[in-house]
């Protein structure tokens, strides 16, 4: 029993670790960019020392990765796919998935496009972090085709997949609302126009 015990406290303290690295680095990448933001300022940011975050992320780019993901699983555990407003998708018309993929899709541009911004700079300076991006970017376009498909009720062309590819680009969200000053509910009815031209033709029977 003590030893039960005694891992659970292990597995808790490294949840909590984890956690804490995360938040210090999100915060310092976002505020400082790719290059200024290093191991040793986040682990004393977040009060722990270089071996306890190297325990937890083996470089920066690890960390950076750990960043995007928990801000677009918006810090659940399970799988994307598997979160509830992601799942609306594949429900009800095609009017209601559309908007339902919209809304999904403005929550995590919200939560994620500036962090993952960071990764987009990055990869003018770092090689790894470049082919990184070109990753991420091939399983951004196979999400695209996973709810593009959600929405449809069938498996869409590649045209379609990469119209919504781009559609669906952080860097469109970034220059509409930074540089443009759209709010993001500008941005939801213009995703939905434009989506919708691109979906609709897959949609009649």
């Amino acid at each position: 029993m003590a030893r039960t015990y005694s891992s659970d406290l292990r597995t808790e303290r490294a949840r909590l670790n984890r956690a804490a690295v995360i938040h210090a680095a999100h915060t310092m990448f976002l505020s400082r960019g790719w290059v200024a933001t290093t191991m040793a300022d986040v682990a004393s940011t977040a009060g722990l020392t270089r071996q306890t975050v190297y325990q937890q992320f083996d470089g920066k780019l690890a960390l950076l990765d750990g960043c995007i993901d928990r801000a677009l699983s918006d810090g659940a555990d399970s799988p994307v796919r598997e979160m509830p407003d992601y799942e609306k998708m594949g429900t009800g018309t095609f009017e209601e998935r559309l908007a339902a993929g919209a809304a999904w899709l403005r929550g995590a541009h919200e939560r994620s496009a500036a962090i993952q911004h960071v990764l987009d700079e990055a990869a003018v300076v770092d090689s790894v972090a470049a082919q990184r991006l070109a990753d991420r970017e091939r399983t951004r376009w196979d999400e695209n085709r996973w709810a593009a498909g959600l929405i449809l009720g069938s498996p869409p062309p590649d045209t379609v997949v990469d119209a919504m590819w781009l559609l669906t680009a952080r860097s469109v969200w970034l220059r509409l609302t930074r540089e443009r000053g759209w709010t993001a509910e500008q941005w939801e009815r213009w995703f939905i126009t434009h989506a919708r031209t691109e979906l609709q033709p897959r949609t009649r029977s």
